[in-house]
């Protein structure tokens, strides 16, 4: 790719011409944007800790941000894009001098049919699930941060969430297509579909920048928020499998081990002293199956306590968040056990349970994969690792020897994040799309650990959830 140029010291009078110098925001205005949840690791904490930028650029309309994008590609300027920053890999957060485009003015429903949506990429994925429950239908799939997450934000950044234990994840088609323009002084617009789409699911935005996406939607369902406790973690795991597995619609199945629930505090009072919960959210004309179910493996159901937060905001990554409020210096990892192998998985369970007791605390999402197979997506806390980088390598080749396959949340590096896709397809791609190489980069075709060592002078984080930072 080109060598980026030194850009022009005065470029930003441009922007400011194409979408209002109130648009452009200098100075001690661009902190928030600096900031994702990336702390939720500390080694992410300390490498991104002197991340900066010239400005944040807030284009309002497809032709602002195509206008922006053709300024960025004539200047050379590096281009991060960003939604509500909800990630938690420093997905949005630039590595090099230049701007962040902020995408959330960018917002609309365009189309809305049976089993499909299309959206301008900065639509708050909330206002498409009211939009969809207005036409008898939902999202298939969506983030656990759906009240301020965007649509390119999720699918560039996100991979599942709530209805990927019925749907799958996004590479399950539930991505039915996108539009994207090219970093060039002329933009010009691409469409993708089918397994296509697969070559931008999860890049970190360096792919293209995104200005029309067609989910999947599914008929709405009225759901039930329960805890379900158990006295055996193993129990607990053989009921989520078998719940997925089922006939019972379930929409969300995050099992928790001991002692996870209690760090909870919203519904903390539910969960008696050393016990695992499943939280559940399944259809309510499946209540009966499900409690029952429930009851062969020992477990008690619990309906969702009142007044409580809402389920959605305790399971996926939204746990790390309450482990490291409850234990400031805790860390977390993110693996994938046996799919369509029960027993193995109960295996892998019991073994890390053996070995890593009270340090390894087993927060395992049960979805379907898009083989429809049942997966187990493990987001653990890891609590009291000592020399935590050493010991980390320890734990990873102990997850690995069995057959745990682990995926690093401690990388801004979509290879080491975790990228499944077609590498030689997707870098032909990135070659036509951004011929210059300035969209986020440093995001792709890197050794994260090679790249930073910035140190993070103060432990000044803010622990509240991304529903609260988004009200700033």
């Amino acid at each position: 790719m080109t060598t980026v140029a030194e850009p022009q010291s005065d470029y930003l009078e441009d922007f400011k011409d194409v979408v209002g110098a109130d648009q452009v925001l200098e100075g001690r205005k661009i902190s928030r944007y600096l900031r994702d949840f990336s702390w939720y690791s500390p080694i992410l904490e300390n490498a991104l800790a002197d991340t900066t930028v010239d400005a944040v650029i807030r284009p309002g309309s497809v032709e602002e941000l195509t206008a922006v994008v053709a300024l960025a590609a004539r200047n050379q300027v590096p281009i991060t894009l960003r939604g509500s920053g909800t990630g938690n890999y420093g997905q949005s957060l630039p590595l090099e001098q230049g701007i962040v485009v902020d995408i959330k003015g960018v917002a609309g429903i365009l189309e809305l049919e049976e089993g499909r949506v299309s959206v301008l990429p900065g639509t708050v994925i909330k206002n498409i699930e009211s939009a969809a429950n207005a036409a008898g239908q939902e999202l298939a799939v969506m983030p656990s941060t759906y009240r301020v997450a965007t649509a390119s934000g999720f699918i560039s950044g996100g991979s599942g969430g709530l209805g990927a234990a019925a749907h799958g994840d996004l590479w399950s088609n539930n991505i039915l297509a996108v539009e994207l323009i090219t970093v060039e002084e002329t933009p010009r617009t691409i469409r993708l579909e089918g397994d296509d789409v697969n070559l931008v699911l999860h890049m970190y935005g360096t792919v293209g920048v995104l200005t029309r996406i067609e989910m999947r939607l599914v008929p709405m369902r009225t759901y039930a928020a329960d805890i379900v406790v158990f006295d055996d973690f193993e129990q607990c795991c053989r009921f989520g499998w078998d719940l997925v597995a089922s006939d019972v619609h379930t929409r969300l199945a995050s099992l928790q081990q001991a002692p996870i629930g209690a760090m909870m505090t919203p519904i903390a009072a539910q969960i008696p002293d050393g016990a695992h919960v499943a939280l559940v959210w399944s259809a309510v004309e499946h209540a009966g199956a499900m409690a029952s179910l429930a009851g062969r493996y020992g477990g008690t159901v619990t309906p969702w306590p009142e007044g409580a937060k809402h389920i959605t905001q305790f399971p996926y990554s939204h746990t790390i968040l309450w482990s490291r409020k409850a234990v400031p210096d805790s860390s977390w990892l993110q693996c994938e056990y046996a799919a369509g192998d029960r027993e193995r998985f109960i295996e892998q369970v019991r073994a890390v349970s053996e070995r890593y007791a009270g340090v390894f605390l087993q927060h395992i999402e049960i979805n379907t994969s898009p083989s429809g197979d049942v997966r187990c997506m493990g987001i653990p806390p890891l609590v009291d690792l000592p020399d935590h980088e050493a010991a980390l390598d320890e734990l990873i080749a102990y997850c690995t020897g069995l057959g745990i396959s682990l995926l690093n949340p401690h990388s801004f590096v979509v290879e080491e994040g975790g990228f499944v896709g077609d590498t030689g397809r997707m870098l032909d791609l990135k070659r036509d799309v951004d011929p210059l190489g300035i969209l986020n980069p440093g995001k792709l075709g890197k050794s994260f650990f090679s790249a930073r060592d910035a140190t993070v002078v103060a432990a000044d984080r803010d622990m509240r959830a991304p529903e609260q930072l988004a009200r700033d």
